[in-house]
């Protein structure tokens, strides 16, 4: 089962859930961040810092309406920091939501958290080394894979979901469903070990989508508390330092008993534990900072006010009476054991690391940047995901920039026309090949200088000012001995302009060449038919006599011919 999944069509190069990931379990494919199962703990810390909602968290509700469907009567076990999720409501207008919903037995899971703080307050009168909390799923997997050394100090207890959904198994029978709703996504996989005692897992954020449908069942009449509430004190789990709490009075300044929370927090604790350096009674150890009021399947907005999510975990607590039962009986029944899941990823060798820096253009330590734009510390640490197949080459930011500027440096000094690149001030920012060709001048001489100490800027400043692209055809630049075609292209969000010239001095040259010989021959022409008309004109003389005569004596002789003929 996978409780977080990635969404690609919305996952987009930013790398930011590697960055945050606390033990990078998470590997670039194709550009597309995925979890790696057998490396993730679960914490959700990408699925709350996720800027575009890639990450996200399965949803079981459909089991739910599968059960009702099927006529099965369902139980829920709440977790204790829904007052933090729903402070608008109390507890009892939660309960008659929860009951119009169709919940047919709702009870707060803080019954289970008594019953562990016995458990927690037994184990710790005949410890003889560490004793670590278990109710956060979380840490216990944060232990067994990347602590294996410290299982044997984790409470061999159950967590408080698993002991209340035991308790309403064994209560409610076989038949009955039943869920969990909190803020955690451990639970899901928790759950998965127990399919026997519990159905299905769901998140406040899910069930706030159930409870607005139902909002109106705030006015029904009072429904009947079928389920006792829980004591004061197990209802201060969900807060740093609630479980301490919960089973005795001793102060977080005590030097034997300490609490913990947020992973970073815990990977320090469970370092110096490992070094020797501290040797503590107890750790409360808690993944999310601040404890399960700020975990990752929390109502979303409710994650950024984790004060005033405590003060209502603490208001809560108090409106019930403090008390420990004697839970000896149940003690064996509630026995879980842990084992080391040890990962066993393959570490390259120095020279196989240094074989992919260098692919990357690392090509001695001044080049690594350490700039922890791909997700990771150092670049080292990003050579040896890569080796690992969790990391893409592309992912090195200032690489892709090299390479990136290296080919944008290769197509405009492979241009067969001059580019040059300025600022709106019209300081040269670019000046290819071809460029320095044209205008006699080297790059370094110009770049930084304004591009008036070479040519005419007029036609350039005017189409800046406009924001215009203009093209202008065979401008004469005599001191170059050039004419040259211009494309001004101004580039308004970086407040630059590129202007591309083409030398079009040889076919300038050809036109001039060519209207030459046309003026030349029609010169020539013109002489020649001149010279014909002339003598055009001499023979038409002499043929307009002659043909003149003749016309005379025809019509003379018709006329003649016409007259005999009427005699």
């Amino acid at each position: 089962m996978k409780a977080i999944f990635t969404a690609e069509v919305n996952c987009r190069d930013c790398h930011k859930c590697v960055r945050i990931c606390p033990v990078k379990a998470i590997g670039i494919e194709n550009g597309h961040a995925q979890l790696i199962e057998e490396s993730c703990i679960h914490c959700g810390h990408c699925v709350k810092e996720c800027p575009r909602e890639a990450k996200q968290i399965l949803n079981q509700t459909d089991k739910f309406r599968l059960a009702k469907q099927q006529g099965k009567k369902v139980a829920l076990s709440l977790a204790p920091s829904f007052i933090s999720a729903f402070p608008e409501y109390t507890y009892a207008q939660i309960v008659k939501m929860l009951h119009r919903a169709g919940f047919n037995y709702v009870q707060e899971t803080a019954v289970g958290a008594e019953i562990v703080s016995y458990a927690y307050k037994k184990e710790l009168e005949k410890a003889n080394k560490p004793l670590i909390s278990a109710c956060c799923p979380v840490v216990v997997s944060l232990i067994e894979k990347y602590y294996p050394t410290l299982v044997e100090n984790i409470s061999p207890t159950r967590s408080p979901m698993l002991v209340h959904v035991d308790i309403l198994r064994k209560k409610y029978g076989p038949d009955v469903f039943i869920a969990f709703a909190g803020p955690c996504i451990g639970k899901f996989y928790e759950a998965e070990e127990y399919p026997e005692n519990i159905d299905m897992v769901m998140t406040f954020e899910q069930l706030k989508t159930m409870l607005e449908k139902v909002k109106y069942a705030v006015d029904d009449p009072d429904v009947p508390m079928e389920e006792r509430e829980a004591y004061g004190n197990a209802r201060f789990f969900p807060i740093r330092g609630g479980i301490i709490k919960s089973f005795m009075s001793n102060e977080e300044t005590d030097p034997d008993i300490f609490s913990v929370s947020g992973i970073t927090d815990c990977i320090e604790m469970f370092d110096n534990l490992l070094k020797g350096e501290i040797n503590p009674r107890f750790i409360e150890a808690m993944a999310c900072q601040t404890g399960c009021i700020a975990g990752p399947g929390m109502v979303k907005e409710r994650t950024k006010c984790r004060p005033v999510s405590r003060m209502n975990v603490i208001k809560f607590a108090t409106l019930a009476p403090t008390k420990l039962d004697n839970h000896d009986k149940l003690m064996p029944l509630i026995k879980r054991s842990f084992r080391s899941k040890n990962l066993l990823r393959p570490k390259p060798t120095e020279e196989q690391i240094l074989e992919i820096l260098h692919k990357i253009g690392k090509n001695s330590p001044e080049d690594e940047n350490n700039c922890g734009a791909c997700g990771y510390n150092t670049c080292r640490e990003k050579a040896i995901a890569t080796f690992q197949g969790l990391a893409e080459p592309d992912m090195c930011i200032p690489y892709m920039r090299s390479k990136a500027e290296s080919f944008a440096n290769l197509i405009v000094n492979s241009s067969m026309e001059a580019i040059i690149v300025i600022n709106n001030q019209l300081i040269v920012q670019e000046f290819n090949r071809i460029a320095e060709k044209f205008f006699n001048i080297k790059k370094q001489d110009i770049l930084g200088r304004t591009l008036l100490e070479i040519i005419d800027c007029s036609d350039i400043v005017e189409a800046i000012k406009n924001n215009k692209r203009c093209e202008l055809y065979a401008k004469n630049f005599p001191q170059y001995s050039k004419s040259l075609d211009i494309r001004i292209m101004p580039i308004v969000e970086n407040e630059l302009a590129v202007i591309i010239f083409k030398d079009v001095t040889d076919v300038e040259l050809s036109k001039q060449e060519l209207l030459n010989m046309k003026l030349n021959t029609i010169d020539r022409a013109t002489a020649i038919i001149n010279k014909q008309m002339s003598v055009a004109q001499e023979i038409a003389g002499l043929l307009g006599e002659t043909t003149a005569d003749t016309k005379f004596a025809l019509l003379e002789l018709v006329k003649v011919l016409g007259s005999k003929g009427e005699k």
